[in-house]
């Protein structure tokens, strides 16, 4: 008798754990040669693949409570390959290429509890690189590279709470570079690559709490670099390339707390336009246009303003 009540006992507690667990995990797989590899430690974990045409590659592990994976290689996908990395819990990942995408990769880590990321890599996407890596709570990263998207590359890297970027390299966009890397408390990152952007680069550093930072390289914009320097707290970078915009160079670099700092540089090329703020609410706007100018700002100390225009 004792015997039976030990074994409907240990049974018992296996049923329970392994109805702990939980995790689920679905595989989809139509055309030839694709390769998925799915891991689940934890419990209610969800993760979803499915792969239609040739030699694509899925790799999901999960490490946690409630987190959630979804990777869609469909439509004419061809050689492309999509990792997922999560540790903690309630964490989202959702990858996505598909319509014509060919020999793309998408990677995303996270850990910590509460982040969400997301990579499309659709319709007429050709030899695209997006990276998410988020270390902490509550971070959220978005990358889209679609409509005519070719050898871009795209990096978010977030450490802290809160953190939110987003990158778009869409409508004809053909080698670019767009990274963010924020360090801190509800910083923002956006950076836009769209509508004819071609061999561009965009670079976001921010360290510290509540800074806005955003960059465009659109409609007719190649070869043009912009890099935002950000370390305080509730400071704002603006940096426009755009329309008819080529070869120039934009620089903001800020140290301090609620420093305000614009650049346009438009129908223009051979452009440079640099701005450096140490202190406290400093404002400044660069705007050029026309051929070869040159603009440097510099503030120090706090409540300075500053406005340049050129043009000819």
């Amino acid at each position: 008798m004792k015997k039976n009540l030990f074994f409907a006992a240990a049974f018992m507690l296996m049923a329970g754990g392994a109805m702990a667990q939980s995790n689920n995990s679905n595989v989809m797989q139509s055309g030839t040669n694709h390769s998925a590899n799915i891991a689940q430690a934890g419990s209610m974990n969800d993760s979803y693949v499915e792969q239609s045409n040739d030699n694509n590659s899925a790799t999901v592990d999960q490490d946690g409570d409630n987190n959630t994976s979804s990777v869609y290689q469909i439509m004419d996908a061809f050689d492309n390959t999509t990792t997922a990395t999560q540790t903690g819990d309630d964490n989202s990942a959702m990858q996505q290429q598909g319509a014509d995408a060919v020999g793309n990769r998408a990677d995303i880590v996270q850990d910590g509890d509460g982040n969400s990321a997301e990579q499309y890599q659709t319709f007429s996407s050709y030899e695209n690189a997006a990276s998410i890596d988020q270390t902490g709570e509550g971070n959220s990263a978005l990358q889209a590279q679609s409509f005519t998207s070719a050898y871009n590359s795209a990096t978010i890297t977030q450490v802290g709470e809160i953190n939110d970027a987003e990158q778009e390299q869409t409508n004809i966009s053909l080698g670019n570079t767009a990274t963010i890397s924020q360090d801190g408390y509800w910083n923002w990152g956006y950076q836009y690559q769209n509508n004819i952007s071609a061999l561009n680069t965009a670079t976001i550093t921010q360290v510290g709490d509540v800074n806005d930072a955003y960059q465009y390289q659109e409609d007719l914009s190649g070869f043009n670099t912009a890099t935002i320097m950000q370390e305080g707290d509730y400071n704002y970078a603006n940096q426009d390339q755009s329309f008819l915009s080529g070869d120039n160079m934009a620089s903001i670099s800020q140290t301090g707390n609620g420093n305000i700092g614009y650049q346009t540089q438009s129908l223009g090329g051979d452009l440079s336009a640099t701005l450096t703020q140490t202190g406290n609410d400093n404002y400044s706007s660069q705007t050029q246009s026309g051929l070869s100018h040159t603009s440097t700002v510099t503030q120090s100390g706090g409540m300075n303003s500053a406005v340049v225009q050129q043009g000819n």
